[in-house]
């Protein structure tokens, strides 16, 4: 695994959004992108890696009669998993909040649903409450502006989570 810097990340960031925008233009059906929430520049590990492999392997089966294309790859960002959908965006998006919510890792990743013109999804727009911190129950992106949390508080969520993830599962 490569060592990042800052601007690898935003690099990185800057081509995916572009990338999206032209897997949208070119199949004109939403898209779903998942990324595991890490803090930090060092993203890319074994641990998103593993926790990745997991979201991933849950979202292709929940929409696998929908799959029109899939892409997996490791970025500055880490892991990055991309497919596009044939269905409603919205209902595709409900989906998704329900991996986040309901998966025993699913608060470790940011699911993003677009539409068929690239327009994000939000949950909001659908009528569910914004996305809590796993920490401290406040609104997500409070805490990440305020970097309220320790990095090292947030890795260890997500390590204790795949580690519990893994007993759970004989794994």
């Amino acid at each position: 695994m490569n060592r990042y810097t800052i601007e690898d990340l935003l690099l990185a960031k800057e081509e995916r959004v572009n990338y999206q925008q032209e897997i949208v233009n070119k199949y004109k059906l939403p898209l779903i992108s998942m990324r595991v929430n890490y803090p930090g520049i060092n993203k890319d590990n074994d641990l998103t890696r593993k926790v990745a492999e997991v979201i991933k392997n849950e979202l292709k089966n929940k929409f696998k009669e929908y799959i029109v294309y899939e892409n997996y790859k490791y970025t500055a960002e880490g892991p990055v998993f991309t497919l596009v959908i044939k269905n409603i965006a919205e209902e595709i998006k409900r989906k998704t909040v329900d991996v986040e919510e309901n998966h025993m890792l699913g608060r470790c990743v940011d699911i993003d649903v677009y539409d068929e013109l690239g327009n994000g999804i939000s949950r909001t727009s659908l009528g569910l409450s914004s996305r809590k911190c796993f920490l401290c129950e406040d609104k997500a992106q409070n805490c990440v502006r305020a970097k309220k949390h320790h990095i090292e508080d947030v890795v260890k969520f997500v390590e204790n989570k795949y580690n519990e993830y893994i007993i759970k599962n004989n794994i």
